[in-house]
């Protein structure tokens, strides 16, 4: 008989987590199409309720490698994507949003989902070198061990081993204007139910990011396994093999109760 899986831990807001940190950023143009099969996990995908759920405007982009080592749930490892800004209907203005975003445990999965809207799936975290520093290269695989052949890869890079290190706070960027509020469409449940959960609402969610020690690094995204399409060598399609990237070491994130919009 298989081993039966814990229960789920479920967890309100808010959450406070300790977590080392790779942040890339790049722009994109809304005359651009998005492309649904790198801004989606397949089941958000599929749901035409989450990928119409207001219009992208493009702007900057982010990828985010996480690693975190105190959270209300447990250690895990987390890669996160938010393609620019979309407009949110109602008359709420234009935000930032997390269309895509992958884990390595079920109680974040579930949590994350139900709690701010965060479209979670489990994936397989695959390293070689050492999170904590650079150099290192990360590759994510589907959850299903029989498939060897990763859907997302990263090799992180030092800047210069003499490059300063300086204090990051989310709120330097409310000072340059920068929101650091996110915008989350309802999401589509998905199997398992009890970790894929769906929601109803929207919520709007304003997290707190401190890092006493950040430093600049390049971040090379070379996919494994795309030699022959041109077009996604470097998984965002068009986008250039290389980019300027922060690294945050012993940061702080503080994510409370969602604000609940009507649209």
């Amino acid at each position: 008989m298989a081993d039966q899986l814990p229960p789920i831990k479920k967890i309100p807001p808010p959450w406070t987590c300790r977590y080392t940190a790779y942040v890339g950023a790049f722009y994109v143009s809304a005359k651009s199409c998005l492309p649904r099969d790198v801004a989606y996990a397949p089941l958000e995908a599929s749901s035409a309720e989450f990928t119409e759920a207001g219009v992208w405007k493009g702007g900057m982009a982010m990828i985010h490698l996480l690693r975190y080592t105190s959270t209300p749930v447990g250690p895990y490892d987390e890669m996160i994507l938010l393609p620019g800004n979309f407009e949110v209907p109602g008359g709420h203005g234009s935000h930032t949003r997390i269309t895509r975003i992958y884990v390595s445990q079920r109680d974040t999965t579930y949590n994350g989902r139900k709690n701010w809207n965060l479209p979670k799936h489990i994936a397989r975290f695959q390293y070689t070198g050492d999170f904590s520093a650079p150099p290192f290269t990360v590759q994510l695989f589907p959850e299903d061990p029989s498939i060897d052949t990763p859907f997302f890869t990263a090799s992180l890079q030092h800047l210069s081993f003499w490059t300063p290190t300086f204090p990051f706070s989310s709120n330097f960027l409310k000072r340059m204007g920068i929101p650091n509020a996110m915008v989350q469409p309802p999401l589509p449940e998905g199997n398992p139910k009890d970790v894929l959960c769906g929601t109803n609402e929207w919520y709007k969610s304003t997290g707190t990011i401190y890092s006493p020690k950040a430093k600049l690094v390049w971040i090379d995204l070379k996919q494994a396994g795309q030699e022959v399409d041109k077009e996604k060598e470097n998984w965002w399609p068009g986008l250039k093999r290389w980019h300027l990237g922060v690294w945050l070491q012993d940061a702080h994130l503080t994510l409370g109760e969602p604000e609940v919009l009507k649209v």
